[in-house]
Formats: C-alpha cells, structure tokens, sequence
C-alpha cells in the first residue's frame, strides 16, 4: 500500500520573529532549504537551515518555519497527512 504526499517550492519572505506562529497537526514533513536561510521550531528547539541543509520531524509537534535573517529564503517541502 502506498501512502499520498503533496510536495512543492515554497517562498519564505523576512518577517519580524513575533510574527512566527508555531502549528500543529497530523503528519510528517521533511523540508529541504534550497535558498537562503530557514528557522525551523520543533516544540522547544529551534534549528537553522542553511541551503542543502534538510529535516525530517512528525508534525504533530508544535512547530513553524519560517526566513531566517532580512534575506528571502525559499524551501522544498513534502508532507504527508494521514487519511
């Protein structure tokens, strides 16, 4: 049995880190920053992107990612959400 996956090219504009709203559902992710640098949040930690750099993380936790810096980033992501 396969499971479904939407993925695509995501823009991340710079915005003020108060901006930043973490979201939590069911599913997984993986992201991959092709541009720029990403802030990913997962629960307490926070990570930071840099271009090739990926994560992998089940979307359950709290989480939000968002442009790192004033430069625009941008990100590949797949997410798979259970039927």
């Amino acid at each position: 049995q396969y499971e479904i996956a939407s993925g695509g090219v995501s823009s991340l504009p710079p915005e003020d880190e108060s901006e930043h709203k973490l979201s939590s559902h069911e599913g997984e992710e993986f992201i991959v920053c092709v541009k720029g640098r990403v802030a990913v949040t997962y629960g307490p930690e926070k990570v930071v992107l840099e271009q090739g750099d990926s994560i992998y993380y089940n979307s359950v936790v709290p989480h939000c990612v968002a442009c790192e810096g004033d430069e625009p980033a941008a990100i590949y992501a797949v997410l798979y959400f259970p039927e």
